[in-house]
Formats: structure tokens, C-alpha cells, sequence
């Protein structure tokens, strides 16, 4: 059985505009996913976190789509037939990066279980493969915190290159009072729409 892990987060700065290639700052959280992998004769997922109303028949669908994209840029048969358990500290609520933290953790527990050892680069970017069944065009933030933890400085290459992360180094612990409406939230939604209205008024949009 493989076994990962993947930390939540919470965007200080940037939020949907990351996508674009303005520059964001983001923190992982101190709460996780954790998954857990083996071999089965069909696709099982077990999905035990604890979850706003409606969040995991919601995402269901996506995350099938999102374990076949990782399991595709893990040069792997995206049918393959997998148990999968999901859950952790980190609840399924949106505005936690609780895809992207699922993300990390199965493609850690797959790694482990297929004994692919994976670096964290190569987990990072599998698993922003799968946060596309979720968020269509993701920024990479996310992923990259709930990869590696910490506080960073993160910027998109919109043209597809290496994307820009610093680590921030800070001098005492920071406490952060995250507040949940308990709705469930549609990100690819979100984030589409936020770049036609971009688009449909430039002027407006840019300088922000």
C-alpha cells in the first residue's frame, strides 16, 4: 500500500489574478490529505474527509477525471484499476486547496505504491495535471504549496515555462482565522469567468 500526504493552503494575495501572471503570495496551512493507494481489480475511491454539503457528490466526476490525468502524466494506463482512500485534517471545503492537497496525496501514494519514486518536482507537476479536472486552467499555486509547504512567492509563466517560486522565511509563526461558508463552490467556473470579463474590458481588468 502507497501512502501520501498534501498540505491545504490559504492565498494571502493574488487569488484569481495568479492565473494571469500577476504574482501571488500563498501559505499551506497546517492541516492535510492524506491518501492512501494499492493495486485492486477496479477503481474504488473512498472519500472519508470531512466535507461541506453536497462537496464530494459535487466533485465526484472531476475527481475521476483528475486521478486519470495524473495517472496519463505518469506515463501510466489512466484506467488503471486502483484503491484509493482520502482523508486527513484538511476538510473539503472550497478556498483550502482541497483538490490540489487530494492531488498531491494520491500522486504520492501512487508513486509509493508503484515504487515510481517520484521527485517533488515530478509529483508537483502531476499533480497540476489533475487540479485541471478541477479548476480548467489552474494557476499552479496551489499545488505547488500543498507540494512543498510554507510560505512562497509564486508567479505563473503564462506561456507555459517554468513558473517563478521563492520561499518566504519567516521570523515567528503567523496565526490565520479562515472563515468557511460551508457552500460549495464551482472553481473552473470561477475562474473562466473571471478571464472573459478580462477580456470583455481590459481597461478594467488590468490594472488590478
Amino acid at each position: 500500500m502507497g501512502k501520501g500526504s498534501g498540505y491545504g493552503k490559504v492565498i494571502l494575495f493574488g487569488e484569481h489574478f495568479v492565473v494571469h501572471g500577476v504574482p501571488g503570495i500563498v501559505s499551506a496551512i497546517d492541516s492535510s490529505t492524506d491518501a492512501e493507494v494499492k493495486k485492486a481489480s477496479k477503481l474504488t475511491i473512498r472519500d472519508e474527509r470531512k466535507t461541506a454539503k453536497g462537496y464530494s457528490e459535487e466533485k465526484r466526476l472531476q475527481q475521476i477525471e483528475s486521478i486519470e490525468r495524473m495517472l496519463k502524466a505518469m506515463d501510466l494506463d489512466p484506467k488503471m484499476p486502483l484503491d484509493i482512500w482520502i482523508g486527513g485534517s484538511l476538510p473539503g471545503f472550497s478556498g483550502l486547496g482541497a483538490s490540489a492537497a487530494s492531488s498531491v496525496a494520491i500522486a504520492r501514494a501512487i508513486s509509493e505504491e508503484l515504487n515510481l519514486n517520484l521527485s517533488n518536482e515530478k509529483i508537483n507537476s502531476v499533480a497540476y495535471e489533475g487540479e485541471k479536472a478541477y479548476a480548467g486552467n489552474p494557476s499552479g499555486i496551489d499545488n505547488t504549496a500543498a507540494t512543498y509547504g510554507g510560505v512562497m512567492w509564486f508567479k505563473k509563466n503564462p506561456a507555459g515555462g517554468q513558473d517563478l517560486v521563492e520561499k518566504i522565511h519567516l521570523k515567528r509563526p503567523v496565526e490565520i482565522v479562515i472563515g468557511s461558508t460551508g457552500k460549495v463552490a464551482n472553481t473552473k467556473a470561477m475562474v473562466e469567468g473571471v478571464a472573459e470579463r478580462k477580456k470583455a474590458n481590459p481597461a478594467k481588468y488590468d490594472p488590478l
